[in-house]
């Protein structure tokens, strides 16, 4: 948001109103902020509660969103569609981000395509469409991608990295992120019990930062694998908290079913880390062929994702240039880079 708010003089945040937690970015100081009561329950509760609240939500967009020269509108989600919609009735210049993968995958809805066809048909002179990804062709005519990333340069320049250490004994895996279903993290535990069961040695040791409403499950999971003391889960994490973690550990493994672009690849990066990622979103374009920056493998396949991380521990890479290769590519894709880009992309539209 900080990002986003730079290329503008003034920025009104209208979100939905949620209990305080660990972790995350701070919300810019300069930012008003319009709370919405959040609505009730998940799912199709949720859109009952959406649908029962209409005209309360309605009328706190509509009074925003009539005031606003630009409204920048992160898709998907139920209040944010409501959001487009008003923007577009009232005629307002629209700066919408496809936040989800853009690629179809089995956990599309048909709510995605419908606000993906809708992102199609709007594109033009007045409405900025943004995609979150990357690759060297648009996603379709008058869209942009756009990458995903929480780093800041005084953060990356504040960074203690050593690029010169080799793979550490035994090795020290991490995930970062959500922990729930769409992320794949039971798949990388099932991976974990198979080295086990094989009696790979050095057996590697795992990291979970994050929460999420799949944790009491992965718990369970890790319990019924016989991984306890493989696997540990760290929670949610500030920035530096997450630093902390990051500065230790040698390989960030990355398993999602579904994903646009990932900001743990580049936060896994930054500190020389390089991701083994399942073949998702823009998952080859940042990581590029095998070796490059990391590794992909399918998603949901564990035995694959076993025999990769057997190959890579294995084998005997150039860690330090590895490592190197992965700082320098975060290194140039920092919020200062990403705010710079979308305000290049919005004159190239709003000064036709």
């Amino acid at each position: 948001m900080a990002g986003i708010g730079s290329l503008f003089d003034e920025m009104d945040l209208v979100i939905v109103r949620s209990s305080p937690r660990n972790g995350g970015l701070p919300i810019p100081s300069n930012a008003n902020v319009i709370p919405l009561h959040q609505p009730c329950g998940a799912d199709f509760r949720r859109k009952l509660s959406v649908i029962g609240r209409l005209p309360y939500y309605l009328a706190k967009i509509t009074r925003q969103i009539r005031a606003a020269d630009v409204v920048h509108i992160p898709i998907p989600g139920d209040i944010p569609t409501l959001g487009l919609l008003v923007g577009w009735m009232l005629r307002k210049r629209l700066l919408v981000r496809y936040c989800g993968s853009w690629a179809e995958t089995a956990r599309t809805t048909w709510m995605n395509r419908v606000l993906k066809n809708g992102m199609r048909l709007l594109a033009g002179a007045k409405s900025v469409m943004l995609v979150t990804g990357e690759g060297t062709e648009p996603p379709a005519p008058k869209l942009h991608w756009i990458f995903a990333t929480a780093l800041s340069q005084s953060e990356l320049d504040s960074m203690r990295v050593d690029l010169d250490r080799v793979l550490s004994d035994p090795p020290r895996l991490v995930y970062l992120g959500r922990l729930s279903e769409e992320k794949g993290v039971e798949c990388l535990l099932e991976a974990l019990a198979t080295l086990k069961q094989r009696k790979f040695s050095p057996l590697p040791e795992l990291t979970l930062v994050g929460d999420g409403p799949q944790r009491s499950k992965l718990e369970q999971v890790v319990h019924r694998l016989g991984c306890g003391d493989l696997v540990h889960f760290a929670g949610q994490l500030n920035r530096t908290e997450m630093a902390d973690k990051l500065s230790y550990s040698d390989i960030c493994v990355q398993p999602s079913l579904t994903e646009g672009f990932s900001k743990a690849w580049l936060d896994a990066m930054a500190f020389g880390l390089p991701v083994i990622a399942s073949n998702v979103g823009a998952a080859s374009a940042v990581i590029g062929a095998d070796g490059v920056r990391g590794w992909l493998v399918p998603p949901s396949h564990s035995s694959e994702l076993a025999r990769k991380l057997t190959d890579i521990l294995r084998a005997d890479l150039n860690w330090p240039a590895l490592r190197a290769r992965c700082r320098s590519y975060a290194r140039s894709r920092t919020i200062e880079a990403w705010s710079t880009r979308i305000g290049e992309i919005c004159a190239s539209h709003w000064t036709r």
